[in-house]
């Protein structure tokens, strides 16, 4: 038996890795394990296409890699893998985690984890199969189990197409719909050898070509628009936060200016409360086409803190609203999605940092000399 004390000491002291990297326990990627480390039996890296475990911002790494239609890939399987964390085959994890961790105390700490059953209603259930849902290190076993599905498609079906994924959602992205047919396919057999299955209702194929259909992945809505101004003949992939992601935010914002139940005893206290939720959300969709989204979220959070200042009022008139535009509460420090926006860099055409015009030759594009009259009437 490990004693209590000794298991934070032997998760940090030893690394489960998965995919191209590894991943502590904390959830952070640090640099692929060697063969001498401690701990780890040695092992051949390969660059999947479905993942990269090793990156510094996977959830970021995977919305940019679900643009690929940009490139032709137009027909996409959005899967979904029906009652993932319970359907876990728990000897074929420990299997796969075996292959990389060869200590036999974090070994046994995590058979116990598993074991260790579920409390409900103040009794206890045994889990027999499935990792626990909602744990701090089921994402993690998660992953590792799914990486037999990225070894398996990178060696048996990367020419369909390529799988994005992260944790236990994954879409793959095909260049035509027989490709996509045969990756379904491939994708519910590699499933099936791992004990699982594709959720039939869910799972669905999706035609992106001139934004006819949409996926959501990641908590964003991805789908082709037209560039109105540059091409408007051409339709290029673009992502913005989902209707859940939005409902979800405006659930959150409405729970934190409530009047009853509220501990704020102004408006900066208020405010206070809001800017982590805002900068929070506002940092994970600010690399996509979000603009219009994050304006609706400004209105109403303003709208919110409006009707915050007026019900705190009792008996104020309802005119007095006008004394707080959403000027003076950004002024005061409330957090403002708008402008925040960064696009990818697939998004925008890169300029040549000096004008190719012969008259204007020198000023590039944030103004400087002109080429004198005298020297541009002797031009030929």
């Amino acid at each position: 038996m490990v004693r209590p004390e000794e298991h934070t000491q032997m998760i940090a002291s030893s690394r489960v890795c998965a995919g191209s990297g590894c991943i502590d326990s904390a959830g952070a990627s640090p640099a692929p394990v060697s063969a001498e480390a401690p701990g780890s039996r040695p092992h051949e890296e390969h660059e999947s296409a479905s993942s990269r475990a090793g990156c510094q911002k996977p959830a970021q790494d995977g919305r940019e890699r679900s643009e690929s239609g940009n490139r032709g890939l137009n027909f996409v399987i959005d899967a979904d893998i029906r009652r993932f964390f319970d359907s876990i085959d728990q000897g074929k994890l420990m299997g796969l985690v075996e292959e990389r961790v060869c200590d036999r105390r974090v070994l046994k700490l995590l058979r116990q984890w598993l074991e260790a059953g579920v409390l409900e209603d103040g009794s206890i259930r045994e889990t027999l199969a499935g990792t626990p849902q909602g744990g701090v290190i089921s994402p993690l076993l998660a992953n590792i189990y799914l990486n037999a599905l990225d070894r398996a498609w990178h060696a048996e079906a990367q020419h369909l197409g390529i799988l994005v994924r992260y944790c236990d959602d994954f879409v793959v992205l095909c260049r035509t719909a027989s490709a996509a047919k045969a990756a379904h396919k491939r994708v519910q057999d590699i499933l099936t050898r791992l004990g699982l299955e594709l959720h039939s209702e869910k799972t669905r194929a999706v035609d992106l070509r001139r934004g006819r259909e949409s996926f959501d992945f990641l908590g964003c809505t991805v789908r082709k628009r037209r560039s109105i101004l540059k091409a408007p003949h051409l339709h290029f992939m673009q992502r913005w936060p989902s209707a859940r992601a939005m409902q979800r935010l405006r659930e959150r914002v409405h729970e934190l200016t409530a009047v009853s139940g509220n501990t704020a005893c102004d408006v900066m206290d208020l405010i206070t409360a809001l800017n982590p939720v805002l900068r929070g959300w506002g940092k994970y969709f600010a690399t996509g086409n979000a603009d219009e989204k994050f304006n609706h979220i400004d209105s109403y959070v303003h709208q919110r803190v409006k009707r915050w200042l007026w019900r705190r009022g009792g008996q104020r008139r309802r005119s007095r609203a006008w004394c707080w535009p959403s000027d003076r509460l950004h002024a005061m420090g409330l957090y403002r999605l708008q402008g925040t926006v960064r696009y990818p860099s697939q998004a925008s055409l890169r300029r040549p940092s000096v004008s190719r015009v012969p008259e204007i030759g020198t000023h590039g594009l944030t103004g400087g000399p002109a080429v004198p009259a005298s020297n541009r009437a002797r031009r030929p």
